[in-house]
């Protein structure tokens, strides 16, 4: 009598072999901080990484179930597998990526797209050439509040639009690698920030003009950790942006603010998980909605899933991905113009 472990084997050769089918495998690259929560996100594939710390691969093992580990990505390269995730320091997005999209992998890579506009237009390009799917994980595009409230906006339900304010504040006091400029290509804005950048264009559309500064204020990092802009949008709307690494001490507050001729909508923070994202309790990136005084009901699900999911689901099927890479090029070219200033 076979146990049930033999059995799954089995029935796993008897579609493969018979079949023809096979379970898609994706390479997380970057598993000591945010990859974890790719792992714990990824559904229905065979998941391997690329690691080379013991510690971290104990981990990793223990809590998620993990097909194989690479030493390197050349030699994730070299494998069967059909998606590279990258969740790595910024400077080196460009290099891991085209490198993994000449091996005819298609690649899913943590925000920013790149630390300067020339790069993410050369990955956009690479990805056409090789005929490999391409996209930025940006959760905060997927999240159930901001897709509720483009919805209302677009249906006129709080009329006219005058004034967006997007903000977030927290005090970064770490020493992991986000400290490095050279790592970063920056400070706060380009990593965190860029997610709000996300929600005020997703709320505000195209712009004329951003003013815009970014200071130190007190934080580890060392680029900026402090940065206020005014968007102009060409609308008629006006943005308004806080965003910070260094404040202590700091209140909960919406994370966006929508204000229309006929009424408001606004994140109600006490639906918002006060935990971070590595954390399972929190898996949107908002809290709820409330419109006009009232709060409405979202349907709920887990933004990274939801993100991952769709990026899969494009590459089975030859489809667009649902978060373009354009969008993220988007993204940082206003990040480097508030950079600029």
């Amino acid at each position: 009598m076979c146990n049930a472990f033999d059995y799954r084997v089995s029935v796993t050769k008897f579609y493969i072999l018979y079949l023809g089918f096979k379970v898609m495998e994706i390479v997380v690259v970057g598993c000591k901080g945010f990859g974890k929560v790719h792992l714990r996100s990824i559904k229905g594939l065979d998941v391997s990484i690329v690691e080379s710390d013991k510690e971290t691969i104990d981990y990793c093992r223990k809590n998620y179930e993990i097909r194989k580990v690479y030493s390197s990505l050349d030699d994730a390269l070299r494998s069967d597998a059909e998606i590279i995730d990258l969740v790595v320091p910024h400077t080196v997005h460009k290099e891991l990526a085209i490198k993994a999209m000449k091996s005819k992998k298609n690649v899913l890579m943590e925000k920013p797209i790149a630390t300067n506009l020339e790069d993410g237009r050369i990955m956009i390009r690479e990805a056409k050439n090789n005929d490999v799917k391409f996209m930025v994980a940006e959760q905060y595009y997927f999240d159930p509040a901001v897709r509720k409230a483009k919805e209302l906006i677009k249906d006129g339900t709080i009329g006219n639009i005058h004034t967006v304010i997007v903000r977030d504040q927290r005090f970064y006091s770490n020493t992991a690698w986000r400290t490095r400029k050279d790592k970063m290509g920056g400070g706060a804005l380009i990593d965190g920030g860029i997610h709000y950048i996300e929600t005020m264009l997703d709320f505000g559309g195209d712009y004329l003009r951003i003013i815009g500064n970014s200071i130190h204020g007190g934080s580890t990092l060392e680029g900026e950790d402090t940065t206020h802009a005014i968007f102009e949008f060409k609308s008629g709307t006006v943005g308004l942006f806080f965003y910070s690494w260094g404040y202590k001490y700091s209140p909960m507050v919406p994370g966006f603010e929508v204000i229309g001729e006929n009424g408001s909508m606004y994140e109600d923070v006490n639906g918002r998980s006060q935990d971070d994202f590595k954390f399972p309790t929190r898996r949107t990136a908002y809290g709820d909605l409330i419109v006009n005084g009232k709060k409405i009901s979202l349907e709920k699900y887990d933004v990274f899933e939801k993100e991952i999911s769709g990026f899969v689901e494009s590459v089975k099927n030859d489809l667009e991905v649902p978060y373009p890479p354009e969008r993220a090029l988007r993204n940082l070219e206003a990040v480097l113009k508030i950079y600029s200033q």
